[in-house]
């Protein structure tokens, strides 16, 4: 029944996150240096992958923050975490119980959810208004970071993704990807919490009105 609604579900979730990025990217284009801190913390990640002692741990970073989104989405999701361990290329991570629906978000976690982005966006909530461009600094490393981790572990190699099947990994990785960097951009205009505010709703009417055109169609082509 749950391999039945994925593609549906799916499929919106993609149709309407890519309708509500589009005018969050333009404002992006029209105001980049509300971003600057962002981009500068993302350029000093890359700086940083120069330096010997962070370079020699990065591997293990990786790895420890692959491990550890298995992890957290797991407790979400009502999982019994029995072990978790991260090694230089190396971690895995155990759980038992819950429901079956959250497999796919656990599985998949480590390659569409920058957990450490997010951590750093509900705690720049917190900031003083002229400390905020520190968080968003941060925001850019942590960022470039996931992208730089998501990158060197998708791939069909992960038992993670093929025990999903690589095509529904492709479109649930997309999705999610597409969702989180609307949250993002938002987040530094308006704060993590106003933005999750505003496309739940968004998302919300934006399904409404789909499906209130899918219905008419249905009813005057289909005879429903």
């Amino acid at each position: 029944m749950l391999r039945i609604l994925f593609y549906p579900l799916i499929a919106a979730t993609l149709a309407v996150g890519i309708t509500e990025i589009i005018p969050i990217a333009e404002w992006l284009i029209a105001h980049p240096l509300k971003y600057q801190y962002v981009g500068m913390g993302m350029a000093g990640y890359v700086l940083l992958t120069f330096i010997g002692f962070f370079n020699k741990n990065l591997e293990w970073l990786r790895t420890f923050s692959h491990e550890l989104s298995h992890t957290v989405v797991g407790m979400m999701f009502l999982r019994k975490i029995h072990s978790f361990e991260a090694g230089v290329g190396e971690g895995v991570m155990s759980h038992s119980g819950g429901f079956r629906f959250g497999t796919i978000f656990i599985s998949l976690a480590p390659y569409c959810l920058p957990i450490f982005t997010y951590l750093l966006l509900f705690l720049r909530e917190l900031g003083a208004a002229n400390s905020l461009y520190i968080f968003d600094i941060m925001i850019g490393v942590v960022t470039a970071f996931h992208i730089g981790c998501f990158r060197r572990q998708i791939g069909l190699h992960q038992t993670d993704i093929t025990s999903v099947g690589a095509f529904r990994s492709a479109l649930f990785i997309v999705a999610m990807w597409i969702v989180n960097l609307s949250v993002l951009l938002l987040s530094i205009r308006v704060g993590v919490l106003e933005a999750f505010k505003r496309l739940a709703i968004d998302y919300f009417e934006d399904l409404q009105r789909w499906s209130k055109i899918a219905i008419d169609f249905a009813a005057a082509h289909l005879g429903f």
